[in-house]
């Protein structure tokens, strides 16, 4: 059996998006303090993988080599303004100590580069055309 590669995308997200809450869920109750926002993280992460991929996937679409660098290049300004106003939002309006802070820094970035990196490994096959349609 066969699944398109949308399907097999949003597939793989779940289970890894899965994977994770089940991680965060065992963390605190093993008693491991990773921050009052680290669902919110985990959700925006998500989101921004999904807006990515689908943004990608309509330049990839087109066949247009230039076309597929500028939606990609759209995708990462968009990850980043993103990105940097959620820091922004969050260092000026969360009453969080250090240690919350330390902690948001490194959850965020972990869920960021884990997503970004699932991404391109789902992306790969698209983009080197051995995916069926």
């Amino acid at each position: 059996m066969h699944l398109d590669f949308r399907t097999r995308f949003y597939l793989g997200l779940f289970t890894v998006s899965l994977i994770f809450f089940l991680s965060i869920l065992l963390a605190s109750n093993l008693g491991v303090d990773l921050g009052r926002f680290i669902y919110h993280e985990l959700i925006f992460n998500i989101v921004l993988a999904v807006m990515s991929f689908e943004i990608t996937c309509l330049g990839a679409d087109t066949g247009n080599g230039p076309t597929f660098h500028t939606f990609y290049m759209a995708t990462v300004l968009i990850r980043l303004v993103l990105s940097l106003t959620v820091f922004i939002l969050f260092f000026l309006k969360a009453n969080a100590g250090k240690a919350e802070k330390l902690s948001f820094i490194l959850c965020f970035f972990f869920f960021y580069f884990a997503y970004t990196i699932f991404e391109i490994i789902c992306l790969y096959h698209k983009l080197q055309g051995k995916s069926e349609k």
